[in-house]
């Protein structure tokens, strides 16, 4: 059944050690990039997430009523240099 010389439980012994082995290098990898990522609390994953939706809400609004760049650009030149917008219609 098996080849003369083969121990199976030398075999598992010498299997499970490696096995072993490979799970300390790999709880040892996880450790260091833990280690090297940055703490992010949760209060900075809503932030996040409130300025990417503030983000996608603004780029619709614009969609929506027509503002584009060049028009915005226009407007802050002419707030910027005059106290009152006066609206036309």
């Amino acid at each position: 059944m098996f080849p003369s010389g083969f121990d199976p439980i030398m075999e598992y012994k010498r299997r499970h050690k490696e096995l072993l082995k490979e799970a300390l290098e790999y709880r040892l990898l996880k450790e260091a990039q833990k280690a090297d990522m940055p703490k992010v609390s949760s209060t900075s994953k809503i932030l996040a997430l409130i300025g990417k939706e503030l983000t996608s809400l603004g780029a619709r609004m614009e969609e929506r009523y027509g503002v584009q760049s060049e028009s915005r650009a226009s407007m802050n030149r002419q707030s910027s240099g005059m106290d009152q917008i006066e609206i036309t219609m």
